[in-house]
């Protein structure tokens, strides 16, 4: 991705899932795959410091989000999250870390590798972020920390949006 590696964690037939690097930056991206000595051609993709979008849990990027209680069970029908409770959010597309990490390689937790703050809405109410930032052990997945605002009442889905600086 602009002439740099970047770090590979799943191939098929017809899906490559890669990180994109820290490092990229601009607003677009030139992507090359190269196997062997061969190279594909080269495709320019939008680029923007961060996208946010929170994993389903089907996998399918719609319907149900990738939210866990403190306790790591999942938020779901039989096992709603409450006013004041403070969820897990999974995501990706936060960007860059503080401290900084090498492109690929998964947070200890220890220090925390933090995202820019950005600002979470539930039910179109904004809520408290207490943490924002690479889920320890896994490389590329964004955990936010969130509370549920004590406003909301009563257990359903409730869309929930991230806004960052650019997104």
């Amino acid at each position: 991705i602009n002439g740099a590696k970047a770090p590979i964690y799943f191939v098929s037939a017809g899906q490559i899932n890669c990180l994109v690097p820290y490092a990229t930056t601009g607003a677009t991206a030139s992507v090359v795959v190269t196997n062997g000595t061969t190279a594909s051609n080269t495709v320019t993709v939008p680029l923007a410091a961060t996208s946010p979008g929170v994993y389903s849990l089907d996998q399918s990027g719609t319907g149900l989000g990738a939210i866990e209680h403190a306790n790591g069970s999942v938020v779901n029908a039989g096992s709603p999250a409450n006013p004041g409770e403070t969820v897990l959010v999974y995501l990706t597309g936060m960007g860059a870390v503080t401290p900084a990490l090498a492109d690929g390689t998964a947070s200890t937790g220890n220090p925390l590798n933090k995202t820019v703050q950005p600002v979470v809405y539930i039910a179109d109410q904004q809520a408290n972020v207490t943490f924002s930032g690479l889920a320890p052990g896994f490389p590329g997945l964004y955990q936010i920390n969130v509370t549920i605002p004590n406003t909301i009442s009563g257990a359903a889905n409730y869309p929930v949006g991230v806004l960052t600086n650019n997104a």
